[in-house]
């Protein structure tokens, strides 16, 4: 729970001290802020073109995927991007990278043991749509392209999923994502949202 919302609750704080008796009141009513992780899969679309309206993030949020606003910019040049406190917008940032002019990404040993290694898994879904990852033990080398479209293995992994899916939004031909439904891991809706906004997909189940 973060300083802003204990205190929401009746609980004074001190930096990160605990102050007075730790008693939790109800504010009565209590707005909870939108997740920059999610939102980043939408934020990438919209730096690719689409046009999407996200509401409720808080812009002063306490949650470390909020850097995605800072750093979408900065695709527009090739940056280099620290990835160790951000391994969950990695996957998007990658794809949306290729789109643009590329980027290296520094500090992604803590990426190798996420929900699959995503390392070797961003690098998959690149090639899969005609781009090129390039990784040694610390850095990945995301190259431009133009992604042709292609078949894509999530690897079982949500967010490798869903940036296969902004991909698709400027891809040349179909995406096809395997074990897309793991996308519900930390967004149930995600494929009902891609559709309602705009984006066309099939469901297939494999017997």
């Amino acid at each position: 729970m973060t300083q802003k919302a204990m205190e929401a609750f009746g609980v004074r704080t001190e930096g990160l001290a605990l102050t007075g008796e730790h008693r939790f009141r109800s504010p009565g009513e209590l707005k909870v802020e939108g997740d920059w992780s999610n939102a980043a899969f939408f934020l990438a679309a919209n730096a690719l073109g689409s046009q999407v309206e996200i509401a409720g993030l808080d812009p002063d949020s306490a949650q470390g995927d909020r850097a995605v606003e800072r750093i979408l910019p900065m695709l527009e040049g090739c940056p280099t991007i620290p990835a160790g406190d951000i391994p969950d917008l990695v996957p998007v940032l990658a794809v949306t990278a290729g789109a643009k002019h590329g980027a290296v990404f520094t500090q992604i040993r803590r990426l190798r043991l996420k929900e699959s290694d995503r390392v070797a898994a961003v690098c998959a879904l690149l090639r899969a749509l005609g781009g090129r990852g390039e990784a040694t033990e610390d850095t990945l080398t995301v190259y431009p392209c133009r992604y042709q479209g292609g078949v894509v293995d999530s690897f079982g992994d949500h967010r490798i999923a869903m940036a296969a899916a902004i991909a698709a939004t400027v891809a040349q031909g179909p995406v096809t994502v395997l074990g897309a439904q793991c996308a519900a891991k930390s967004y149930p809706d995600f494929w009902r949202e891609f559709g309602r906004l705009g984006g066309r997909y099939e469901q297939h189940i494999r017997g």
